[in-house]
């Protein structure tokens, strides 16, 4: 299950082995100064939106990996209709970083 640490500096995100293999990503840091805004959101999977590339998706179920819409990229670790935060980054490799809380 992705979470997220307060690290100094900003927030990490931290994936297991599955997540990192079924992602195609790495664990990552997000800069303090890149975060625009951090939101809850009480289902994730109406958050998403574009075309999964690279990653692993099963409609409601599973969407880890990176999202790409219209010229920009999220990264999504959202399980099921899960509630979860949706954090809107600028001048940072990902728009929007997508993940589910845990149960």
């Amino acid at each position: 299950m992705a979470f997220l640490e307060e690290v100094p500096g900003g927030l990490r995100v931290r994936l297991s082995t599955w997540e990192i293999l079924g992602g195609l990503t790495r664990e990552f840091t997000i800069p303090s100064e890149a975060i625009v805004s951090d939101e809850r959101v009480s289902d994730g999977w109406d958050a998403l939106h574009g075309w999964r590339c690279p990653g692993t998706g099963i409609p409601w179920v599973i969407m880890l990996g990176t999202m790409r819409f219209q010229g920009t990229k999220d990264f999504c670790a959202v399980y099921g209709r899960r509630p979860g935060r949706v954090i809107t980054c600028t001048g940072f490799r990902f728009t929007r970083v997508l993940i589910s809380d845990e149960k």
